[in-house]
């Protein structure tokens, strides 16, 4: 399955309100998370995102199925939220497509390390983000529910790969 991503445009507001609305149901129990930002969000905050942030839009087949949100307030450290994929298509790569994205373009600005929050309680969650190299590294008790502190530090890899050759001893010359 091809995963195609595109960065959102003022057009797709509705469209990104809605993908969030979706995905996020399933934290749509008041027993479980008192409070869903994800849920609560008005299109005039979907709008503001738009301009002020990168909103990215997933597709497969050309239907949006998923989409993220991430910023940076100082170009190093970026934060990522707002990662959401319909349950359809959940498990099939398109989150990790979307991370991946997000990686791809927070490196091409600088930027050196990705930080989100996640409800500490989905471990399966924590699970996938762990599987991309995200560590945890803390938690947050807010009024609402415990969140786990997850960031990852992007070391470019080709950059690594060249420290490396910087070890060698140049041969036959």
């Amino acid at each position: 399955m091809e995963v195609k991503v595109r960065r959102a445009k003022i057009v797709d507001c509705g469209l990104v309100f809605n993908l969030t609305k979706r995905a996020f149901q399933d934290y749509n129990d008041p027993n479980l998370f008192p409070t869903t930002p994800g849920l609560l969000e008005s299109k005039e905050e979907v709008i503001s995102d738009i301009k002020n942030k990168e909103v990215l839009i997933a597709y497969v087949n050309d239907k949006p199925v998923g989409s993220v949100r991430f910023y940076s307030d100082n170009g190093k450290e970026f934060y990522l939220f707002r990662l959401g994929v319909l349950n359809k298509y959940q498990s099939q790569g398109v989150g990790k497509k979307l991370i991946s994205e997000v990686e791809a373009r927070v490196k091409d600005q600088g930027g050196e390390r990705i930080t989100l929050y996640s409800a500490y309680r989905l471990k399966e969650l924590l699970a996938f983000y762990q599987s991309l190299g995200y560590e945890i590294i803390g938690t947050k008790d807010d009024s609402d529910y415990t969140r786990a502190i997850i960031s990852k530090n992007l070391d470019n890899e080709s950059n690594k790969d060249d420290r490396e050759e910087d070890n060698y001893e140049v041969m036959g010359r």
